[in-house]
């Protein structure tokens, strides 16, 4: 009776798991960033660059079925902020349709976005104008300027970097997202490729 019932368990197992899903991945180069399977939550700039998001159903083959819900943070009966879903319906996309990604990490992310040099240039700016005006100073007077005009211009390369900072990443040479085939199949599995 036991070695029936082992045989079982594992016929079970088998047939179980024989049906999985395939995977997404995100690669950088050769390294994988980050991988999805059915049931992750995934964010994506869609090739008409609307920002979706939603929990995937199922990837096959080079297909992704996603379940778009939208997360906002919304105030309760108290006040207090808590997340709202909404949900909006199934997309199926091709994983070519997928242009770009939000960055995970944002390393040193306040001194290469601009916040800081924009905070700080724009509150030099602005505690000095308020003292001259406080002490009856001349603004724009020779004591005055070269100041002003240092905080100017790192208001404005802090400008610049914000405007070439992103927050995201683009599909094509440097990333690629792939689906990966995980069932049996005679050719062991073929890689879709997106961004070569």
């Amino acid at each position: 009776m036991k070695p029936l019932l082992i045989l079982l368990i594992l016929l079970g197992s088998v047939c179980l798991a024989y049906p999985q899903s395939d995977l997404l991945v995100l690669k950088q180069r050769n390294q994988t960033i980050q991988t999805w399977i059915p049931g992750s939550f995934l964010s994506f700039q869609f090739s008409s660059m609307q920002w979706i998001q939603g929990y995937i159903k199922a990837v096959r083959n080079d297909s992704i079925l996603l379940d778009m819900v939208i997360l906002e943070r919304v105030p309760n009966q108290f006040g207090f902020l808590r997340i709202d879903t909404a949900k909006m319906g199934l997309l199926k996309f091709h994983v070519n349709e997928i242009y770009g990604m939000p960055k995970r990490v944002f390393n040193n992310g306040i001194l290469t976005n601009g916040a800081l040099f924009q905070l700080g240039g724009g509150a030099y700016i602005f505690l000095n104008i308020f003292n001259s005006l406080i002490h009856k100073d001349p603004v724009f007077g020779n004591a005055n300027l070269p100041g002003l005009s240092i905080a100017a211009g790192a208001f404005l390369i802090g400008e610049v970097l914000a405007s070439t900072h992103k927050t995201y990443i683009t599909l094509g040479k440097k990333y690629t997202m792939k689906t990966i085939h995980l069932a049996n199949q005679e050719n062991g599995g073929v890689e879709t490729k997106k961004g070569l």
